[in-house]
């Protein structure tokens, strides 16, 4: 995470500054961004593997967006723990760097770079089950292919691990640069393209092709029934929806990167000096909204996909059985349980047509 609030030399001389609860609250922030999307992402994976009717290509595509999201999370966790363990008992300077390389800024960067070419992965197989049909894409090739993803990512990352450092106000998190060098401008330029401008350009085309073709209606030669069409439509939208929501939460971090690349100085530089409100706005949005892009993936899954909705019944039926979410009284609660009796079959015949042939047919085409 890149997250500066002050230039290092403003931060070692003015201990007011340290105390200000704007560090705090920016940890708050990361923590809460980091945390909300673990849960949610581990159902995700968690049904796809256990549940036989969702082992298909595109939902193994999205247990590997999940498999990334929770990466992220975890890395920007442990990013506000190194820093409040530091402020709290205090680190080595030389451990902390380390462990932010390690399990902060590799992890973070890693994560999101697999997030990005695994949409990419995405798109392209929505445009072969549209214009290729008859290719089909295998879930071993779509594995491959999403350990290729990883793979490639691990590559990108590591440059910026290497040039990884340390803040310094009262809390010290770590971030992809403590001083402008060549390589800085190198790092950033390679992320910017490879994490943002590339696969935003492949994507956009990929996706707009599809909705050309979607709204010509069928491909020559191939006859489709009306609930077909109606399932790619729906899958598209989906995967569309998702993939522009990854794109503008990832747009200030991505003009972030364009930002230090051009000015050739480093964010906390940049904040100290410029007089821009909206660069001092793009950079600080680039902190706090890059965490949230783990959360919500699930919600519109959960929208458009009615086989990953049932996934979360069960943890939805769990809470709602809690002491601390109990909605009737007990007193109503035994006025109704002749009632309860007599639409205790109801409930389960509901819950098994959403099970039925309708819903257990493939919803991703």
């Amino acid at each position: 995470m890149n997250i500066t609030l002050c230039t290092s030399s403003l931060c070692r001389n003015a201990s007011s500054n340290l105390a200000s609860p704007l560090g705090f609250s920016t940890a708050t922030t990361l923590m809460i961004g980091g945390s909300i999307g673990i849960i949610p992402n581990i159902i995700i994976i968690a049904g796809i593997y256990l549940k036989s009717s969702l082992h298909k290509p595109t939902y193994y595509l999205i247990a590997n967006l999940a498999a990334s999201d929770i990466m992220l999370g975890i890395g920007t966790i442990l990013n506000v723990i190194l820093a409040l363990i530091d402020y709290q008992i205090g680190i080595s300077r030389k451990i902390h760097l380390l462990l932010c390389k390690i399990i902060v800024i590799l992890p973070n960067t890693w994560s999101y770079t697999a997030s990005i070419q695994t949409l990419v992965i995405i798109s392209a197989e929505r445009y072969q089950a549209i214009f290729r049909p008859t290719k089909v894409l295998t879930t071993r090739r779509v594995k491959w292919l999403c350990l290729i993803a990883w793979g490639i990512s691990l590559i990108v990352s590591i440059p910026p691990a290497i040039d990884a450092s340390i803040r310094r106000p009262k809390l010290r998190f770590c971030i992809n640069n403590g001083k402008y060098t060549y390589w800085t401008t190198v790092i950033n330029l390679v992320l910017f393209i490879f994490q943002f401008a590339l696969p935003a350009v492949v994507m956009t085309v990929l996706y707009s092709l599809i909705l050309r073709q979607l709204s010509r209606g069928s491909i020559v030669g191939q006859i489709e029934s009306r609930k077909s069409k109606k399932l790619k439509r729906r899958t598209i939208y989906m995967l569309l929806i998702t993939t522009f929501t990854f794109l503008a939460l990832a747009t200030p971090w991505a003009l972030t990167l364009a930002i230090v690349a051009i000015t050739g100085k480093i964010t906390s530089q940049i904040i100290s000096s410029t007089n821009n409100p909206t660069i001092r706005s793009i950079i600080r949005l680039s902190i706090l909204m890059l965490p949230f892009t783990t959360l919500y993936n699930p919600v519109i899954y959960c929208i458009f996909n009615n086989q990953i909705r049932q996934l979360f019944i069960p943890t939805c039926k769990l809470f709602a059985r809690s002491k601390y979410f109990a909605v009737l009284p007990v007193a109503q609660q035994d006025s109704n349980n002749i009632n309860n009796k007599d639409s205790t079959p109801v409930v389960l015949t509901a819950h098994s047509q959403s099970l039925s042939k309708q819903d257990t047919l493939a919803t991703i085409p």
